[in-house]
């Protein structure tokens, strides 16, 4: 038999190892540029001319659609695949299968590239300039809001870079109100640092920085990140199984919380460590109705909370996924599900949600499933399957391995089709463990 000849591109060494002929590649490129909105389709034949580098004006949508779906920008992946070795990287995940990572080389690059000039400009002249401090916080909102599309890994590595900026000006200023800014947007940067650990389930190093933005929010008295890294610190708890350490950090926020959307996500955090708890059901239902009262009241006029908003956000969309969640565990599936549905209704036009759309499709899973319909918890995992290795976080990955654990037992134990969707979890969690922190 004749030696398969060397692929020609990354992209064709991409599918060549994958577990997906052609044709599926091209199904599974049409399911993203659906899911991310795109106007774009790709068929086997331009799929073929993609992988021998054959391409003449691919179009954006469909350039966009592609890095979503191979984990490489368009141009790399139509390099040869020795090309990459090459190249200097930025840290980045490791991980098995084809083509996911946490930023292409080009995009490494291109990263690196701007760190090295913003820490010059800021270091420049000795002194702290406001455009200096402008960039820090600049950051602060770029980092939030593209937070949910951002792979956790390089998420962290962003949000340090800009901390480090942050104590570099710390180091050469002492007016008190650049102190008071460049203190604020460290702390907010810890926060994404939190929740960047939280993703990737290192509970003790998200822990640690929750707490550090929780301390610069008390040096600087601002209770909207006194609030925020409070139920941080709440859901860290809630997640790692400690949930009544996560109601002690709930009632601290609760003292002094912005009205609104700071308070609307408290209290939904506080319904889940209640459902985790147990016992009087009356508590979690009482807490969703507090929740929804404070959301519906309007008065959110907190900076992080209602103005920066992604990741610090509080909008419609994430308050419904939140409430489904508890009212799932207090044993209300058709509320779960209505409250999912809207969570995915309501997020297209919701600028604050800061929503992980997966997420709430998840949850719309479990609670169909408790309704004992095991086809619309199928439907509902499709779009779940399309998240590249990178931004598979613990929070999607333990949703799907509990159920996982559902369609272990009964009435599902013996069911084939149940059996499948296990297997395609375990396999889904498998892949995503398989990341690995960056070396510095």
């Amino acid at each position: 038999m004749a030696e398969r000849a060397p692929a020609r591109t990354l992209l064709e060494k991409i599918v060549r190892e994958g577990d997906h002929t052609i044709e599926e590649w091209c199904e599974r490129f049409d399911e993203t540029a659906r899911r991310m909105n795109e106007r774009a389709a790709l068929s086997p034949r331009q799929l073929q001319r993609w992988m021998a580098g054959q391409v003449d004006n691919a179009r954006p949508s469909a350039r966009r659609v592609a890095a979503n779906l191979w984990g490489h920008s368009f141009s790399v992946l139509l390099t040869p695949p020795g090309a990459m070795a090459a190249t200097p990287r930025a840290p980045e995940n490791t991980t098995h299968g084809g083509g996911d990572g946490a930023a292409s080389v080009l995009e490494a690059v291109t990263i690196m590239a701007a760190h090295e000039s913003s820490r010059h400009a800021t270091e420049a002249g000795g002194g702290v300039s406001p455009a200096s401090i402008e960039q820090v916080q600049s950051e602060v909102w770029r980092l939030a809001r593209q937070y949910a599309d951002t792979p956790p890994l390089l998420l962290l590595a962003e949000a340090r870079h800009a901390r480090n900026l942050a104590y570099a000006a710390l180091d050469r200023t002492r007016r008190p109100s650049q102190t008071a800014d460049l203190y604020l947007a460290a702390g907010q940067l810890c926060g994404l640092m939190a929740v960047a650990s939280f993703d990737l389930a290192v509970w003790d190093a998200a822990e640690e920085q929750a707490r550090a933005a929780h301390v610069y929010a008390e040096l600087v008295d601002h209770a909207g990140l006194r609030t925020w890294a409070r139920g941080t610190q709440a859901l860290i708890a809630y997640w790692s199984g400690r949930p009544r350490q996560a109601v002690v950090h709930v009632e601290a926020g609760l003292d002094g919380a912005p009205s609104g959307s700071a308070e609307a996500r408290l209290r939904c955090i506080e319904a889940r460590a209640w459902s985790y708890i147990g016992g009087d059901p009356t508590r979690i239902t009482t807490a969703i109705e507090r929740a929804d009262d404070a959301l519906a009241s309007g008065q959110g006029d907190d900076e992080l909370h209602d103005e920066i908003g992604g990741e610090f956000g509080w909008g419609l969309s994430r308050h419904a996924a939140c409430a489904g969640t508890a009212l799932l565990a207090v044993g209300d599936p058709t509320g779960a599900v209505e409250r999912a549905k809207t969570a995915l209704r309501l997020l297209p036009e919701d600028p604050f949600g800061g929503l992980v759309a997966e997420r709430a499709h998840i949850d719309l899973a479990a609670a169909e499933l408790a309704m004992a319909d095991l086809d619309a918890a199928h439907a509902a995992l499709d779009p779940v399957w399309l998240i590249p290795v990178p931004q598979r976080r613990h929070g999607l990955t333990d949703r799907l391995a509990q159920i996982g654990r559902t369609l272990a037992g009964k009435p599902w134990h013996r069911d084939r089709q149940a059996g499948e969707l296990r297997d395609r979890i375990e396999v889904f969690n498998v892949e995503a463990q398989a990341r690995a922190l960056p070396s510095a």
